[in-house]
């Protein structure tokens, strides 16, 4: 079949397309010339840049080595492809082997983010497709951190057409590029993958672990499980064990790692725990029964006994002696019920720090005195509290930033805490880093004792009031403690948000935690 001629104005038809055609391809070239020439500015006649690569400032852990920014590859920037061919600007592709330099090509290293996740994760962020911070660290100081960075760039010659010149060569122009500046935190980067290795090891699905320093209450380590994946956000979103959550700075049921505390409370305010006080397995306070775990009857204790027994009951009648104003006012001043801002986005809970009032029914005072009942707290408050009682008495807050750093790699801007109190005697501390010492040979802290340091700590398995599907209730365990016993340097604090039982499965990752920084002679 032939196609038939229509009122004899077809050529005229095809042609008009044609025109409309190549104006539209000529349109669409012009586009992709003009978005050319914005990205290769020129830097005199005859000349053209591109941009090859950016950066962004660093953040550094507490002895200044990198937490990102920490991969590097080399690559060739050449006006010649790897099969010889001249391109039209300059290409960049990765070295495989030595580069000869020809006046053509140039080797550079690139300063490149991690292709996974940093260290420390949950601490420091990540970034979103325009190179902005999302969250953590990387949010909380993205001004900065963007004013720090920099880019590099290709310079090269071009002809009269704006053809790029082989022969004429090229260089490498920096604009504040791979600057030093940035951020430092208090983070160790070998304590932190000593900390991750663990718990990845552990078996613990949904928890979180932190290392204080005690003395100084900086962070040293921090993890929190699981963690998401930055190369799969989404999938990390649709993730039922939440792993967005930063665990270790949200509030959980506390157990039996609450009771040193009530001890504390009753030493300071000049209660003498009975010497003889003798466990039946449990107690009837205002008609409500309280028993001791599995109803044990645990005879005649003193305060290291019943520390390393876990008695509820010594702790119920010892509260009842201090009484509600004196207990909360004293547990609020070691920092529970405190929210601890790290920083302008990274904040950890306050918890939950029932006042004078609420603990005024005895059954209420009563669950109290063994962790239970409204007092909720975060792995980072048990660890600030633990260090209290490590270093001789005085609560700091945590802290994670230490300094800014210029472009010449030096500090120009100092953080400090301005919170500092005295809150426990050293008498009060020595008296119960003995008992808790005393836990670790013959209580329930026995599979977190290290046969390499000596360390002094508490258990507990905390009832949440949350049933699974076949209506078991899920438990907190936890492990607080902080070693060595005589000169401690490292409070550390386990948890395990679906937990069995703390003598098993956070004790003995206290214990791997102290093997392993010992392995790495960090108690020297």
């Amino acid at each position: 079949m032939r196609f038939q001629r229509r009122n004899g104005r077809r050529p005229a038809a095809v042609f008009l397309c044609i025109i409309l055609l190549f104006a539209g391809g000529f349109a669409r070239l012009s586009d992709v010339s003009s978005s050319y020439a914005l990205r290769t500015a020129g830097l005199e006649a005859g000349k053209r840049k591109i941009r090859l690569e950016t950066s962004r400032g660093n953040i550094y852990d507490r002895h200044k080595r990198k937490l990102v920014n920490t991969k590097t590859q080399n690559m060739v920037v050449s006006l010649v492809s790897p099969d010889g061919a001249l391109t039209g600007a300059p290409a960049v592709y990765p070295a495989d082997g030595p580069v000869m330099e020809d006046g053509r090509t140039k080797t550079y290293v690139r300063i490149g983010r991690s292709d996974g996740n940093p260290p420390a994760a949950h601490l420091i962020g990540y970034l979103d497709a325009d190179g902005t911070g999302v969250c953590g660290i990387e949010r909380s100081y993205d001004r900065i951190l963007k004013e720090a960075g920099g880019a590099l760039y290709a310079a090269y010659s071009v002809n009269g057409l704006g053809q790029a010149m082989a022969g004429e060569g090229l260089t490498l122009d920096s604009e504040n590029y791979g600057s030093k500046a940035g951020v430092m935190l208090t983070l160790d980067a070998d304590m932190q993958r000593i900390l991750e290795g663990v718990m990845q090891r552990s078996g613990i699905r949904t928890g979180a672990a932190v290392i204080l320093d005690a003395q100084s209450f900086e962070i040293l380590a921090l993890v929190s499980v699981p963690v998401f994946d930055v190369r799969n956000l989404s999938a990390s979103l649709r993730d039922q064990d939440l792993p967005y959550l930063n665990r270790a700075l949200s509030a959980y049921p506390v157990g039996s790692v609450f009771k040193p505390f009530i001890a504390a409370a009753a030493l300071e305010n000049g209660v003498e725990p009975d010497g003889s006080y003798r466990c039946t397995g449990g107690v009837n306070v205002g008609g409500v029964a309280f028993s001791c775990y599995r109803g044990t009857a645990h005879g005649d204790l003193d305060l290291s006994g019943a520390i390393a027994a876990s008695c509820n009951s010594y702790f119920i009648e010892l509260a009842a002696d201090v009484g509600p104003q004196a207990l909360s006012a004293f547990c609020e001043a070691c920092g529970f019920g405190r929210e601890v801002r790290l920083t302008g986005d990274l904040v950890c809970d306050a918890g939950v720090l029932p006042d004078a009032g609420s603990l005024s029914p005895p059954a209420a005072l009563a669950n109290f005195a063994f962790g239970q009942g409204e007092v909720l707290a975060t792995p980072l408050q048990l660890a600030a509290a633990y260090a209290v009682i490590a270093n001789g008495g005085i609560y700091r807050e945590p802290t994670l930033l230490k300094y800014l750093i210029d472009e010449a790699g030096e500090p120009y801007a100092y953080y400090q805490s301005e919170i500092e109190s005295r809150v426990m005697s050293p008498d009060v501390c020595a008296a119960l880093t003995i008992a808790l010492g005393n836990n670790m040979l013959e209580g329930t802290g026995k599979n977190g004792a290290s046969v390499f340091v000596s360390s002094a700590g508490k258990t507990a398995t905390a009832q949440t009031g949350r049933y699974d599907e076949n209506g078991v209730e899920r438990l907190c365990t936890w492990f607080c403690g902080f070693a060595p016993e005589k000169a401690p340097r490292y409070a550390i604090v386990i948890f395990n948000e679906n937990g069995s039982a703390a003598s098993v499965d956070c004790a003995p990752v206290f214990r791997s935690i102290l093997d392993s920084l010992y392995d790495a002679e960090m108690f020297e």
